[in-house]
């Protein structure tokens, strides 16, 4: 069964948790955990002013929750750093839906195809053994272009795609979710918003394996 997944950062400032959840309108939510420099700049992770209050409200509210990290590394060195970063922030905390990590910026392009896809299935990897659902977050464009989708390397993990239109696109790889728009409007939230398409219930599948509970080294 087809659900609906609102994705919300900082750019969404304080929302009323309360009235999302009373609108009916959400399924579930990804909240961005770890940010990260502009475009083209060295990466300098940071935490997503929002993050603490838009866990907190979800679970106090029943909402189920995923969250994902904007990574900018460029080599398996500033991976590890990016993704201590990003785990120091989840542990102790549980999560419904996937973790995700989000592969897009300017400074990866250049590493070509296979270095990147390579070093995008080693993040994932990481990301799997913290005992979660690893998800990865990437437009059709920069994927399509920059990572082998359809390869080995990348085939254990699923995708969580940006393509904003009204046509589901076909890019001759699969995909779990489709971001489809960033325009969406929700009671409780002052701004636009992300919304996607998942195809799989998400929650149940985590549920059943027993996974989404970060733990500590």
């Amino acid at each position: 069964m087809e659900k609906t997944i609102m994705d919300v950062s900082r750019h969404q400032g304080t929302i009323d948790w309360a009235k999302v959840k009373a609108s009916g309108k959400v399924d579930g939510v990804m909240i961005r955990a770890m940010g990260n420099s502009a475009d083209g700049l060295p990466s300098k992770p940071y935490t997503d002013p929002q993050f603490a209050r838009n866990y907190a409200e979800c679970k106090r509210l029943g909402i189920p929750c995923g969250v994902y990290g904007y990574v900018k590394a460029v080599n398996r060195e500033q991976a590890d750093k990016e993704l201590a970063y990003f785990k120091k922030l989840l542990t102790g905390r549980s999560f419904e839906l996937p973790v995700a990590v989000d592969i897009e910026d300017e400074v990866q392009k250049p590493l070509g195809k296979a270095a990147l896809t390579n070093l995008t299935a080693y993040m994932l990897s990481t990301v799997e053994s913290w005992g979660v659902y690893a998800m990865l977050y990437t437009g059709l464009w920069f994927g399509s272009t920059f990572l082998y989708m359809g390869g080995a390397e990348l085939k254990p993990y699923d995708v969580w795609l940006a393509a904003y239109r009204t046509r589901k696109p076909a890019p001759g790889w699969p995909f779990g979710m489709w971001q489809y728009t960033r325009a969406a409007r929700v009671p409780g939230v002052s701004t636009n918003v992300d919304m996607s398409h998942a195809y799989k219930d998400y929650a149940a599948i985590i549920k059943r394996a027993g996974l989404g509970a970060v733990k500590g080294v």
